[in-house]
């Protein structure tokens, strides 16, 4: 590989989306710079940087994207018991009858 990928191949690289990689750069999580007005680059070593970060905080030392899509702390907010009491309490008194 070169100093700068695409979008594209990063997404391959993680075994991802290319939108996915799109919306860390829009964020703001993953630094790229632009060639004219469309074509987005990203620095290897931002992605090595990204990569070391989010494998840092995993706990793990495989990628952050999983080849066999979300896993379940993707889709899962935690809530406090508390929180939970009463967020079905609210659901309960607003079914129709």
């Amino acid at each position: 590989m070169s100093d700068v990928v695409t979008p594209a191949m990063l997404a391959e690289r993680w075994q991802c989306s290319e939108r996915h990689v799109r919306n860390l750069i829009a964020r703001g999580e993953l630094p790229c710079f632009r060639l004219g007005q469309k074509l987005v680059r990203i620095n290897l070593q931002h992605v090595e940087a990204f990569e070391c970060r989010t494998t840092a905080s995993d706990g793990s030392t495989e990628n952050s994207a999983s080849p066999g899509g979300k896993t379940e702390g993707d889709t899962v907010t935690r809530l406090e018991p508390l929180t939970r009491a009463r967020l079905n309490a609210l659901r309960q008194r607003s079914t129709p009858s």
